[in-house]
């Protein structure tokens, strides 16, 4: 399959896979963004059904009828999100690829302009910015782009890896990755769990050659539902899931460091980018601990399941499991002493943003 297909004269530039399960409730506001005229022949909206239970197929292929062919229904059994990212991308006609939450929406002047931009572009990945939008107060938070970042041009992958500002910023809301590339390097998520957009960023990215950082917003994050993975509550139900994320990571992290993990260009990895996912397997790490001894309200549940992580850790990296031992012992602490992960921001935001690792992807 070419990486270009053409509708009406026009070169399909981007498929956005749209992974949906039982969102019934939200699924209209993300889907009515995708009806702009701009974007017919340009843009393909693959909505991923994951066995929903409720209206969320009926839903979708009443907007894939009037969407003029940019929105089209796939339906699957239940395999949760990295199962439903893994069938976007199968699916996937353009030339670029990027996933957006049923949940969520895009800025549609933002979408035409990145659909204008690919245009232009051959990079590995693109980077552009997104919006955080709270749905209980309104309050509205922009993610713009690192001072200093150079914008609109292909980039050497290894020369933005050791500036954490610039790093920070690739995430799952503001990815988006060239089809054959992702296809290539053959990226396959795990199924039925929770989290793996951390394991999707660290996967698309670390064997890249080029990226582009665009001074565009695209992604529109809804967030305040109690519903969604990244509540602390569901991050401490669904213990396990996170971390069957973090040992497949850390076995990702072996296989980079062993040179079994190669570049998109078939060549090793460069030492930037085998730094690059120690550290974002350190951040995952120092999150683990947090989700037990700072998330879990059963204080001596979280303290046994972060001594049990600990034990597993030191198997597995030793290196990380010494890098996770400040963490352990901080976050362990403030167990003991009842201080929760709200306490410590409401006590001090600044604590929470400098000892705390960000739970983005």
């Amino acid at each position: 399959m070419s990486d270009v297909e053409s509708r009406g004269g026009s070169a399909l530039q981007l498929t956005v896979a749209v992974p949906a399960y039982n969102v019934e409730s939200y699924l209209a506001r993300g889907l009515e963004s995708y009806l702009d005229p701009r974007f017919v022949g340009k843009l393909e909206v693959v909505v991923v059904d994951d066995g929903s239970t409720d209206g969320t197929r009926a839903l979708a292929e009443e907007f894939a009828a009037r969407s003029h062919g940019v929105i089209r229904v796939i339906s699957k059994k239940n395999g949760g999100h990295g199962s439903a990212v893994n069938a976007g991308l199968a699916e996937a006609r353009g030339r670029y690829f990027r996933v957006v939450d049923g949940d969520d929406w895009v800025n549609t002047d933002g979408m035409a302009e990145l659909l204008e931009r690919l245009a232009d572009l051959d990079c590995d990945l693109v980077v552009d910015k997104k919006r955080e939008i709270d749905m209980t107060s309104g309050e509205e938070r922009p993610f713009p782009l690192a001072k200093g970042v150079v914008t609109g041009r292909a980039l050497d992958f290894s020369s933005v890896l050791t500036n954490g500002d610039t790093v920070f910023q690739i995430m799952i809301h503001t990815l988006t990755a060239r089809t054959d590339y992702l296809r290539g390097i053959g990226i396959s998520l795990l199924e039925h769990t929770f989290y793996e957009d951390y394991e999707y960023v660290v996967k698309a990215s670390v064997p890249a050659s080029t990226i582009c950082y665009l001074d565009i917003e695209v992604y529109q994050y809804l967030v305040g539902n109690e519903n969604q993975s990244v509540s602390q509550a569901n991050y401490v139900r669904r213990w396990d899931d996170h971390d069957r994320v973090v040992m497949e990571l850390l076995d990702y992290l072996e296989r980079c460091e062993h040179g079994e993990v190669c570049a998109a260009s078939g060549e090793r990895l460069s030492d930037e980018s085998v730094y690059y996912v120690r550290e974002k397997v350190h951040l995952i790490v120092d999150t683990h601990y947090n989700i037990a001894l700072l998330f879990d309200e059963d204080r001596s549940r979280g303290r046994a399941r972060a001594k049990a992580f600990r034990r597993e850790l030191r198997c597995a990296d030793i290196d990380q499991w010494a890098r996770g031992e400040q963490r352990y012992r901080m976050a362990t602490l403030l167990n003991r002493l009842s201080f929760s992960y709200n306490s410590i921001n409401a006590w001090s935001p600044s604590a929470v943003t400098s000892t705390l690792p960000r739970d983005d992807s």
